[in-house]
């Protein structure tokens, strides 16, 4: 195995579970960026430029103020409203007032963290594709997972290109991975349902008892439980 800084994650979160590696992965990522918009960092003017232009979504705002620096948090949110009060206008001009609204609605739903976020996980999307075709025994590690949620699995689809000369054999996995995995899931749901039958209540879970949970993860990822 060929580690290095660019695939360690996928290594150290590709192993058996019934969640999606890709959410563990997307979920490191947040709360190292959650750490680096509170340390000294954020200071730079870059940073503090796009924490003016892009936010927080509500989501990472509160992961950021469920961390005990939340000073740093205060500056941040004091240089961002102020950057967004200099955007507000007094008037009584129907077209303004449009603008203003078609402006101030939109601000609480751009994230800087959510940004660049999405920027490595399209780099983990083609990174994964591309140890499918480089690295010898990548194959079974990926086949040694139960699958993704449907969002990551679609992601992993729209980038099979960058397996390169093995991009139909790393489809034909990925489709088959998946598949067995909502099979497996599916036969659990039923069962979950049974047990909610008198009849079957000398029934064994058997694992069904968390299929609910699992489900809702394989329909709207790790973000939902």
């Amino acid at each position: 195995m060929n580690y290095h800084i660019g695939n360690m994650l996928i290594y150290q979160e590709f192993v058996s579970g019934n969640d999606c590696p890709l959410c563990r992965i997307r979920s490191i990522l947040e709360k190292r960026l959650c750490d680096q918009y509170l340390n000294d960092s954020v200071m730079e003017d870059f940073q503090r430029r796009m924490v003016n232009e892009r936010g927080f979504c509500l989501h990472h705002t509160q992961m950021l103020h469920a961390r005990p620096n939340k000073l740093s948090l205060a500056l941040q949110h004091t240089t961002r409203l102020t950057s967004l009060k200099a955007k507000l206008e007094i008037t009584a001009n129907p077209k303004k007032a449009k603008e203003l609204a078609d402006f101030f609605t939109k601000v609480s739903s751009t994230c800087v963290i959510c940004d660049n976020v999405e920027v490595n996980m399209i780099r983990y999307y083609k990174t994964v594709a591309e140890m499918f075709y480089a690295e010898k025994n990548f194959k079974d590690t990926l086949l040694s997972t139960d699958g993704f949620c449907l969002e990551h699995f679609g992601f992993l689809l729209k980038y099979a290109s960058f397996a390169r000369s093995k991009q139909k054999d790393y489809i034909y996995s990925l489709c088959k991975l998946e598949k067995n995995s909502l099979d497996r899931l599916l036969v659990d749901l039923n069962r979950f349902a049974a047990k909610h039958d008198y009849r079957n209540v000398d029934m064994p879970w058997d694992g069904a008892d968390t299929a609910l949970l699992r489900s809702i993860i394989k329909l709207h990822g790790d973000q939902a439980k």
